[in-house]
């Protein structure tokens, strides 16, 4: 493997950091390269210190899960090759033969153990992995490329779940998260070997030829962090790059109608959400309107006020002025079109009547004072959205200050309790994770991004009644009736669904993914 190196790339182009040490006609002796432009902003190679979309998009080049999820969101075989139930509190996977990790090491059901010994032990973890593991309480090897898997009470997800967790080597399980961003332990089984990395700069990958799966179409591929919407279009048009995601709208049309480009676009299996501080009786940024005279406890603990506030914000407004269409309004924590997702629930109407009205029958008719926090870098018109909100928020009565600040910052401070409101997002691949991770009081497998800490008894009993049925059929409808319970109690306020929007020159194709994903796994060579 070439040396890996975390020096900050000098000057250059994109081109001389995609050949890097190879010369010009060895790079296209092994195949073609691929350059990609991403907002998505990589800080670690530990493929288990934080389950966000950014990493995990950039860890499936090197590393591999026991199933993969298709460009569907079903569960297909990655090192296992096939799962079964032996009884509701068993799990048997058959391991994938003939695996070896980067380095020449055989892959066998040690590593699993390792990994899943592994990943409590992530120190400082902004969101942990636990959430996906928890439920194993013993491992049992049946031989070395059979495991299985027994857990404390009954999981019907657990074959997705593994999809989350990236298998690392039975020598590196002890690894510190120092080693794997060295270079030292990101040594996995994936279909690209790591070259470079540059924290929250730029990746580069090789072609693992050896890899147990289909070849794949790229010698090598680099991954350039360009976080100025402005800067990746610049840099597709110039031909820096091959493909970039996140086209701002209003680059739109230079770009679809630019014979040079493709478009792509998908529905995005993913929430933009408010979360708000409903626990605590005093909450850090809620004041009276003039910041002095007292204030009758908190008022997002009441939820005629939470739901005053998502009744006060015009969804399609945003969706068409903000994001100019490329956005459905939210009414839960995923799409309709997924599978488990409510067929009853609506989006809240923009109702500003019975919004007022609300709040002054909770005992807030004169308003209040509250910041809302948000990113403002991690997500397309994050900062511009909080705006939005609380310009409706102010003609609602209610004295409103928006704080954006980089994701880094406000995802530290979030997990803290520093807020008492703010604007994310979260993506799942299964209806019920949204419910299980953001709303459940925390604890075990639950509430893992639960960052307000709210807490309902008979709302996280129903997410566990749903979380523990082995029927398919009842329970589509235990995670559909928590899914409703979720909403009518107003945990959090769903406010829209993006949809992903990337280009590409015309020598790449992009097969788009509901999950936030943007890497070369989704790529490949046009067809002449």
């Amino acid at each position: 493997m070439i040396p890996v190196s975390r020096r900050l790339f000098m000057g250059g182009t994109l081109a001389a950091l995609a050949a890097g040490s190879f010369s010009g006609r060895a790079l296209a002796d092994a195949g073609p390269a691929l350059r990609i432009g991403t907002k998505l902003e990589l800080n670690t190679l530990d493929p288990h210190f934080f389950n966000g979309f950014p990493q995990a998009s950039s860890h499936s080049l090197i590393y591999d899960a026991l199933l993969l999820l298709d460009d569907k969101l079903r569960p297909q075989p990655a090192l296992a090759m096939a799962w079964k139930n032996i009884d509701d509190l068993t799990w048997e996977f058959e391991l994938r033969k003939n695996v070896k990790f980067h380095d020449g090491t055989p892959f066998t059901a040690d590593d699993v153990i390792a990994t899943l010994a592994r990943v409590p032990k992530v120190p400082n973890s902004p969101n942990p992995f636990t959430q996906f593991t928890r439920t194993i309480v013993k491992t049992e090897v049946i031989d070395p490329h059979r495991i299985r898997f027994h857990t404390d009470a009954p999981n019907p997800t657990l074959h997705m779940d593994m999809a989350r967790v990236f298998i690392v080597q039975q020598k590196f399980a002890t690894a510190s998260t120092e080693d794997f961003n060295s270079g030292k332990a990101a040594v996995g089984t994936g279909p690209y070997k790591l070259v470079e990395w540059v924290n929250s700069d730029h990746l580069v990958v090789d072609r693992n030829d050896g890899y147990w799966g289909p070849k794949q179409p790229w010698a090598r591929v680099t991954e350039k962090v360009v976080k100025s919407d402005a800067g990746r279009i610049a840099a597709l048009l110039a031909g820096d790059v091959d493909a970039i995601d996140e086209i701002p709208a209003i680059d739109l049309p230079r770009v679809r109608d630019d014979k040079r480009f493709h478009v792509a676009t998908g529905p995005a299996a993913t929430i933009h959400y408010l979360a708000m501080d409903a626990v605590r009786e005093k909450s850090p940024f809620i004041s009276a309107r003039d910041g002095q005279s007292p204030l009758k406890g908190n008022p997002l603990s009441d939820r005629r006020v939470r739901k005053a506030l998502s009744l006060a914000i015009n969804r399609k407004l945003i969706v068409d002025r903000l994001l100019d269409g490329l956005a459905t309004p939210a009414s839960q924590f995923l799409p309709a079109m997924f599978d488990g997702t409510s067929t009853k629930l609506k989006v809240d109407p923009y109702d500003m009547k019975k919004a007022k009205a609300l709040l002054t029958e909770a005992g807030y008719g004169n308003g209040f004072k509250i910041t809302l926090h948000s990113t403002a870098d991690r997500y397309p018109k994050d900062k511009d959205i909080a705006q939005a909100i609380g310009q409706s928020w102010t003609r609602l009565g209610i004295e409103v200050e928006v704080q954006a600040m980089p994701g880094t910052v406000f995802f530290a401070q979030a997990s803290k309790q520093e807020y008492s409101a703010f604007l994310a997002q979260y993506g799942t691949e299964e209806a019920l994770i949204g419910p299980r991770v953001l709303v459940h009081t925390t604890g075990g497998i639950y509430g893992t991004a639960n960052r307000t800490r709210f807490s309902d008894a008979g709302l996280d009993a129903r997410i566990e009644k749903a979380q523990t049925e082995m029927d398919p059929v009842k329970r589509k409808k235990y995670v559909q009736e928590a899914i409703e319970a979720s909403m009518e109690e107003q945990a959090i306020i769903p406010i829209l669904h993006p949809s992903w929007l990337m280009g590409s020159k015309t020598g790449v194709t992009i097969t788009p993914r509901p999950d936030r994903r943007f890497n070369a796994l989704m790529m490949k060579p046009a067809k002449a």
